[in-house]
């Protein structure tokens, strides 16, 4: 039987035997001294002689509560709610239902933080935080915080890293209250111990503006803030890792931390040759979906892989310092450095289409890229004053990036006959330097709801790429004379760039929550390009070409917004319309510039309503003005490689995106139900599109033109629920993605539509106290069709069914395995993949926890392969590369700094 089939029917065995568990129930009201019914009360289950935690609930509007699956056993209740004494009441529970009839709760004498969680309610909500208890979560000593998310309901962690919650992007991540690592949610969720943090809080953020003047403005950020147990404040703590492996595989990690009340430390240190950069394995057997973006597509860009892919050495380091001068001003600032050593082998097999003349490739590629970065973020913010703020926000960002490749490339006509070889080698070093600061200053007036705003932000940088190439062209191989072509080529490329902006923002209120605001803002952008290239046909008598140039883009754009703001608990209506003047002047400066000058009116508006706590609703329009890259409307041909020659249009016109979104989040905390969705819809006028023109020797020249219309639709939902008496949780997502563009292939107008959809379903115990299961399947179909080329019309399957079991044999020992079954069809394609990825790792806890041995054995079935498949406007491609394969290591770890535990 297939393995599919098998994954399938053991879901739903499983599921069987979960669903038909049941116990009688343990019920009761909650009310106030009063007599009040209190809703949102979390009622906690647990044991008498121990206090485990066992299940709990939350109160419904009447004041009800019910609890199922309770244990036979002496048991208590616990009740407890922001504002109120914890009230406690024991039960002996015999598996027959008991009402335990009224619970009063007793008003503190004062008035509590924002968000308090008590040691086992799971998880409690406050205006528009969500709290979760980290200890409700089953983690083991070694994972870090993106282990402790990927737990939560309504998170997800996308296989690019990043992290959405409530079915909105997480921009920034703080610890205690304050920045770490410049809030990047990668270094933060990869390098800091799940086992420090006492609780996760998700936070729809307002705006600073927001937060001063008191008048919501419904500009709001999701933002993640981890909070560190008791223990780990006022002293250091961390970790120091090492492990040696078969194949000389090895690696170091250290984490070291140390938090006050007013300063934090954290230093961080990361050295490895197991393509280990923070995410498990399964996080890069990622496939590209839906139509690709061409914007960076390169035949000699064979180091363009997956980090998976090949061979990974990783070094990694990073100081963070905070420090809080005074309550609400702060100072933060944090350095990290990045060394990666990437090399591998792919081969690549492409179906192109030209209208006249299509054929098919294919290439080996061998890649090694070693790149280093410098990254040091500061930040200062100063709120302590009631009437105004300022934020100054800076990074400072060094790149040097050195890669060499290889790459044979083999064109096949229709019929199957090599036609055309080329081989290519290619060498580059690219170096960048860059700063960013921006810089906001908020003042509150006397008026109530009167307030105006300045800022300032730039970024400066300057790039150097240094190119060489050297391509051996074999042509009509199948011909009794066949003819050989050698060219070398040299770039190098100087690139300056400033972008500044200016803006101002004004609020008068007009009374009875309403508003006007006034916001201006000035854009300059001044972009300069230095060309050096020489071309040399080493068969040709070392015939040379040189091209030498200057070229500069100047671009400027004045707005002005006039709008209407709502504001109250539950809505917010922000509504108006942009005056936007965009100035252009553009060319080689020893030439006459381009110049064009453009006015436009841009409506836009926001509506929220929130009903009630768990519940928003948000839509969103905007009307953006795109302005043509510099790529794109450059005058200058950029012919470094032979076979994809590239150049602009520099009478291309901007383009108009009309942008609309919903997004719906409802959260039921009586009965875990967790739904968000977001729909968003995009339609452009004057769309830039590609116009390309391949010839009989298989050259691509690309360009662009602006040719009517181009539509883009994603949906997204995701719903998850506790089954009440089971303890099981379910959860159920899609995805969806339709894509309507065009090219111009051969001068022969191209339509693409691209449909993607996603279903998935997966299952997990809600008790992970002991043992932490998990299985489901994702199921996701991608059409591509073709007006030009019905026949090469493209359905791209994909199938994938997983397991995960976490157990403690023991409070020392941990076992846990992950099965990841993968199944890739392609009806353009005859090699369909079948793959599977076995992982497990042995824990065991020495000496009170404070030294950990691990064995982890990755990809046990040794199946040392990465896939990835795209679909662009004029081909479609696979590409299989080489990876790590199966590797065992044996790990020691040290806890720094920790305390013996004390007994209860």
């Amino acid at each position: 039987m297939d393995l599919s089939k098998i994954l399938v029917l053991v879901l739903l065995f499983l599921s069987n035997i979960l669903f038909g568990q049941s116990a009688p129930p343990i019920k009761g009201i909650v009310v106030s001294e009063n007599k009040t019914p209190i809703e949102y009360v979390s009622v906690a289950l647990l044991k008498q002689k121990d206090s485990t935690f066992i299940n709990y609930t939350i109160t419904d509007a009447k004041g009800e509560f019910v609890i199922l699956n309770a244990p036979k056993d002496s048991l208590l209740l616990q009740f407890s709610y922001l504002g109120y004494v914890t009230h406690f009441e024991s039960i002996n529970y015999l598996n027959k239902p008991i009402d335990i009839g009224e619970v009063i709760l007793k008003e503190e004498a004062y008035e509590l933080d924002a968000v308090t969680l008590s040691a086992v309610i799971p998880i409690q909500i406050k205006e528009d935080t969500i709290a979760f208890n980290a200890n409700s979560f089953k983690v083991n000593s070694s994972d870090n915080l993106e282990t402790l998310l990927k737990k939560l309901p309504g998170l997800e962690i996308e296989s690019n890293g990043k992290v959405i919650a409530q079915g909105n992007q997480v921009t920034k991540i703080y610890v205690d209250g304050k920045e770490f690592f410049g809030g990047d949610p990668a270094i933060v969720l990869k390098n800091l111990s799940a086992d420090a943090i006492s609780k996760v809080e998700i936070i729809d953020k307002k705006s600073d503006e927001a937060e001063l003047t008191g008048v919501d403005d419904g500009n709001k950020q999701i933002v993640i803030n981890f909070t560190l147990k008791k223990s780990k404040k006022n002293q250091g703590f961390g970790k120091a890792s090492a492990g040696i492996g078969l194949d000389s595989r090895y690696f170091g990690n250290l984490n070291y931390n140390k938090f006050s009340p007013k300063t934090q430390l954290a230093v961080i240190g990361k050295y490895n040759n197991i393509n280990i950069t923070g995410s498990n394995i399964q996080g890069f057997l990622e496939n590209a979906n839906g139509i690709a973006d061409e914007s960076d597509d390169d035949n000699t860009n064979a180091s363009k892989t997956k980090s998976l892919s090949g061979y990974l050495k990783t070094g990694v380091s990073g100081i963070n310092i905070s420090h809080e001068f005074k309550e609400k001003e702060a100072f933060n600032a944090d350095y990290f450095y990045n060394l990666s050593d990437n090399r591998g082998t792919s081969f690549s097999k492409r179906i192109s289409f030209s209208n006249s003349n299509n054929f098919d490739y294919e290439a080996d590629n061998r890649f090694n890229k070693v790149s280093n970065n410098h990254n040091f973020n500061f930040n200062y913010k100063n709120k302590s004053n009631s009437t105004n703020s300022l934020t100054i926000k800076g990074r400072l960002n060094s790149d040097e990036i050195m890669q060499n490749s290889t790459r044979d490339g083999f064109y096949y006509t229709e019929e199957g006959d090599l036609e055309t070889s080329n081989s290519q080698d290619y060498s580059n070093k690219n170096t960048k330097k860059s700063l960013n600061l921006n810089i906001n200053f908020y003042q509150k007036l006397a008026k109530t709801g009167r307030s105006f705003s300045v800022g300032f932000k730039t970024n400066i940088s300057e790039q150097a790429k240094d190119n060489e190439q050297t391509t051996l062209i074999t042509r009509n191989i199948d011909s009794d004379n066949p003819t050989d072509t050698e060219i070398f080529a040299l770039r190098d490329e100087t690139f300056n760039n400033g972008l500044y902006n200016f803006n101002f923002k004004y609020t008068e209120p007009l009374g009875h929550n309403h508003y006007f605001k006034l916001e201006s803002s000035l854009k300059v952008l001044n972009q300069n390009e230095d060309i050096y290239q020489l071309k040399t046909t080493l068969t040709n008598d070392n015939a040379e070409e040189l091209l030498t140039f200057k070229y500069n883009n100047r671009e400027g754009s004045y707005q002005n917004r006039l709008a209407y703001n709502y504001s109250t608990k539950k809505l917010n209506i922000y509504a108006g319309i942009e005056l936007q003047e965009l100035d252009r002047s553009f060319g080689v400066i020893t030439e006459d510039p381009f110049n064009s000058n453009q006015f436009y009116l841009n409506p836009f508006s926001t509506l929220q309503y929130k009903p009630k706590n768990g519940v928003k609703y948000r839509l969103v329009y905007n009307r953006k003005i795109r302005s043509p890259r510099t790529s794109e409307s450059s005058t200058v041909i950029n012919d470094l490689n032979p076979f994809f020659i590239r150049k602009g249009n520099p009478y291309l016109k901007t383009e108009k995106i009309d942008d609309f979104s919903l997004i719906a989040n409802i959260y039921n905390y009586k009965s875990s139900l967790s739904f968000t969705s977001r729909i968003k819809y995009q339609f452009s006028k004057d769309a830039i599109i590609p116009n390309i023109d391949i010839d009989d020797e298989f050259v691509r020249t690309r360009s662009y033109i602006n040719s009517g219309e181009r539509q883009r639709l994603t949906a997204s939902f995701n719903f998850s629920k506790k089954i009440k008496g089971i303890g099981i949780r379910y959860a159920l997502k899609n995805s969806n993605f339709y894509n309507s563009s065009t090219s111009l292939i051969n001068l022969q107008l191209n339509d693409v539509v691209s449909k993607d959809i996603l279903f998935g379903l997966s299952l997990e115990n809600a008790n992970k106290n002991v043992i932490d299961l998990k299985l489901g399947t994702n199921y996701s179909v991608n059409n591509t069709s073709f007006s030009i080329e019905q026949d090469l019309n493209r359905i791209y399957k994909k199938q994938h069914y997983y397991s995960a079991i976490d157990y403690d044999f023991t409070e020392k020992l941990n076992f846990n395995t992950q099965f990841d079954y993968f199944v890739f069809s392609d009806n353009q394609f005859a090699t369909n993949l079948k793959l599977p990825i076995w992982n497990m790792a042995i824990s065991y806890n020495i000496a009170n926890n404070n030294n950990i041995l691990k064995l982890v054995l990755i990809d046990l079935l040794d199946k040392n392969v990465d896939f990835e498949r795209r679909s662009t406007t004029n081909y479609f491609e696979e590409t299989t590369s080489e990876s790590l394969g199966r590797y065992i290591i044996l790990s020691y770890t040290y806890r720094l700094g920790s305390r013996n535990k004390q007994k209860s």
